[in-house]
C-alpha cells in the first residue's frame, strides 16, 4: 500500500483477498503454568532455606505479587518504609503502582540490605566495566531446577495469588486486581474510580504474607468494607 501511494508499484496489492482464502483457526488462550495456591507455604519454606540473591528475589516477588522484571529491577530509592513505589515506565500498564509491603516482604529486604547501594537484588555477575547490574530473567529457571520444581512458571505465582484471593481470602475483585496492577471496569468506570485502594490492599497483602509464611490457617477471610 505504501509503494502504491508513493508511485513505486502500479498494480493491485497481491495479498488482497488472501484472508478469505485461508481456513479459519480458532485461537486458544495459553496461560502461564502456575503452582496451586495451597502449595505456596511449603514452597516458601523450602525457598527460605536456600542461599543466594535469586532465592530472596523470588521470595519478594511472590510476597508482593510482582512481575519478574519489576522485582529484579527493584531499587532502594523505590522503597520507603513499608511501601514500594514503581514508576509508570517500570509498569506494564504505564501507571504508577504502589505496593504495600508486609512484614514478611520487609524481612526479605532486611536480608539483602547492604548488597548494593541502589539495586535491591544485584546480580552476582558484574557488567563489562565492573558495574553492578540486575539479575537475568534466567536466574529463576536455574533456581527452580535446583529446587527440583518443574511444570510451573515464575509468572504463574501471580495467578496463584489471584486464586488465593478468590478462593481463600474472598477478597473483592477490584482489590485483588489492583494488587496485580490490573485495570478493571470500562473506560468510564476507570475515569471515576481513581483510587488505587491502597489501604485495603495493605490488609490483603498482610494476610498473603502470613499465609505464605505458614502463620495462618488455610482460610483467611477478608472483611468487606
Amino acid at each position: 500500500d505504501w509503494a502504491k501511494g508513493a508511485g513505486h508499484y502500479p498494480y493491485e496489492n497481491p495479498v488482497n483477498g488472501l484472508k478469505k482464502a485461508l481456513p479459519k483457526v480458532k485461537q486458544r488462550p495459553s496461560h502461564m503454568a502456575a503452582m496451586n495456591w495451597q502449595d505456596i507455604p511449603a514452597f516458601m519454606s523450602d525457598l527460605a532455606s536456600r542461599e543466594g540473591v535469586s532465592a530472596r528475589t523470588l521470595e519478594f516477588l511472590i510476597l508482593t505479587a510482582a512481575r519478574s522484571g519489576e522485582a529484579r529491577g527493584a531499587t532502594w530509592s523505590e522503597i520507603d518504609s513499608d511501601t514500594w513505589t514503581l514508576a509508570a515506565e517500570r509498569m506494564k500498564r504505564g501507571v504508577v503502582h504502589r505496593v504495600p509491603l508486609s512484614d514478611e516482604a520487609k524481612a526479605v529486604l532486611a536480608k539483602v540490605q547492604g548488597l548494593h547501594g541502589d539495586i535491591v537484588f544485584p546480580s552476582a555477575i558484574s557488567g563489562p566495566k565492573g558495574e553492578a547490574r540486575q539479575q537475568s530473567v534466567m536466574v529463576f529457571k536455574a533456581l527452580l531446577l535446583r529446587m527440583q520444581v518443574d511444570g510451573i512458571t515464575v509468572h504463574g505465582f501471580r495467578s496463584a495469588f489471584r486464586d488465593w484471593c478468590s478462593e481463600s481470602a474472598h477478597a473483592e475483585r477490584e482489590v485483588a486486581e489492583a494488587a496485580l496492577s490490573h485495570a478493571t471496569g470500562n473506560e468510564v468506570e476507570r475515569a471515576y474510580a481513581r483510587s488505587d485502594l491502597f489501604e485495603r490492599r495493605r490488609q490483603l497483602m498482610n494476610a498473603w504474607g502470613q499465609f505464605c509464611s505458614g502463620k495462618s490457617g488455610d482460610v483467611v477471610r477478608m472483611v468487606r468494607t
